[in-house]
């Protein structure tokens, strides 16, 4: 019923943890999906997007969902319509979605003529309280069913501006990133990036270097853009 969705896609999860909402951006189409669990049932909802509309930092998806619930326990089948409104949160890296559902049918469904509403952030990976970014702290929430998959996008965060990029971890210097200049790619083809050596995580790079995965010097890139 759901299809994967690109490592592209953006995911908006709730404070709970029990809703989240999988979207690729800026395009219509049916590649997109949400998960829920509500009064201990798994639910998940293709969404179709027939609209996305820019607005400067923002932007609204209209579509439609459908739905089905997961395991032996079995619920309702509900379909609709779903506005997705993603704009930045001020003074902050993440994002957030405004995302409304508004049941209009499905057999059976006992929320026909219901409206849902929650409001998402984008889960950005949070470093230990050593600033370490380890594997399993740099991943993606679509990782955790998937393996561990690395964060895409980086960026520099390092006191002076700059962050060498080494051959092995504590090994000779390939390249330097520059903050406000480059954008660091981890290396996804093995899907985990992050590497230890000597108890402290590396991030391969696209570039086939490896930066120290620490807040000190790198800090994730939203995915919305």
């Amino acid at each position: 019923m759901v299809s994967a969705a690109p490592a592209t896609a953006t995911t908006y999860t709730s404070s709970t943890g029990k809703t989240a909402v999988v979207l690729n951006e800026g395009r219509t189409g049916n590649d997109n999906f949400y998960f829920t669990e509500v009064n201990g049932r798994s639910i998940l909802g293709d969404i179709t997007i027939t609209s996305a509309q820019s607005n400067g930092n923002s932007y609204r998806y209209e579509g439609t969902f459908r739905e089905q619930t997961l395991g032996p326990r079995a619920g309702d089948a509900c379909t609709g319509t779903i506005t997705i409104v993603r704009q930045p949160i001020p003074r902050s890296a993440n994002h957030s979605a405004q995302v409304t559902w508004r049941v209009t049918g499905g057999r059976p469904c006992a929320s026909i003529g219901q409206t849902f509403s929650l409001n998402l952030t984008e889960p950005l990976p949070r470093p230990d309280r050593n600033g370490d970014y380890t594997d399993r702290l740099a991943n993606t929430w679509m990782s955790q069913t998937s393996g561990l998959a690395t964060w895409p996008k980086w960026r520099v965060t390092s006191s002076d501006g700059e962050l060498n990029c080494r051959v092995q971890p504590n090994g000779p210097i390939k390249t330097v990133y520059r903050a406000g200049r480059d954008e660091i790619s981890a290396e996804l083809r093995g899907t985990n990036a992050i590497t230890l050596s000597n108890g402290a995580p590396w991030m391969l790079t696209t570039q086939g270097c490896y930066v120290r995965a620490n807040s000190q010097y790198i800090a994730p890139i939203a995915l919305p853009r």
